[in-house]
């Protein structure tokens, strides 16, 4: 392109060819500025700026497209939904510096375990969400197991209790919608919670 407009000018404005192209380097370095400057933009659109997971945003846009092709491809779609258990009692006592750090661990042990194709965001303060095409229970169940090993890791680093609830909803069958997606594996999260406290309880009471 340069070449080109080089030789433009050098036959009809008589601009010598060897002359330092000054205007041309300085439009050059302004397209790169524009252009980097629009790939933030466009990253931060996308993407969580503490976690680096795709945004609530990104997820609400990319959904139709992911079901359209599960659809195409009689595929089926797991939403993992993911609460971190009792995260306010972890910023009160460590602090949000600590609390922001177990939310970027806790990212971190989810990309692990997922694959090429799966969605990872964070949906909310300490509310993550999976999407993924791989149904097979033996992955569903692997994938959790995995998960809730490796924050075991992360307890004995940050010497404190560091556990997440998860709770799942499968396209087309519990639900069709994100919607009501994410109602059934809220619901289905809260059980579990639920469960985990009153057997707390019936332990401590035995105790």
């Amino acid at each position: 392109m340069i070449i080109a407009i080089r030789t433009y000018g050098f036959i009809y404005y008589d601009v010598p060819v060897f002359q330092f192209p000054l205007i041309g380097m300085c439009l050059i370095f302004a397209g790169w500025v524009l252009g980097t400057q629009y790939d933030k933009l466009k990253f931060f659109s996308e993407k969580d700026s503490l976690t680096m997971l795709y945004n609530r945003r990104f997820i609400l846009n990319i959904f139709p497209k992911i079901i359209a092709s599960v659809d195409r491809k009689q595929e089926k779609l797991i939403l993992y939904f993911i609460d971190v258990d009792d995260f306010k009692i972890i910023n009160d006592s460590r602090g949000h510096k600590i609390g922001d750090q177990v939310l970027q661990r806790i990212a971190n042990v989810l990309m692990l375990h997922v694959h090429k194709r799966d969605f990872v965001a964070r949906w909310a303060g300490d509310e993550f969400l999976i999407l993924s095409t791989l149904s097979d229970a033996d992955h569903h169940a692997t994938m959790i197991r995995c998960i809730q090993n490796e924050l075991q890791d992360a307890s004995q680093a940050f010497q404190l209790e560091i556990s997440v609830s998860i709770g799942t909803a499968m396209y087309p069958n519990e639900a069709q919608t994100l919607d009501d997606l994410l109602h059934v594996a809220d619901q289905a999260m809260y059980s579990l919670k639920t469960d985990r406290k009153n057997h707390y309880k019936v332990t401590m009471a035995k105790s």
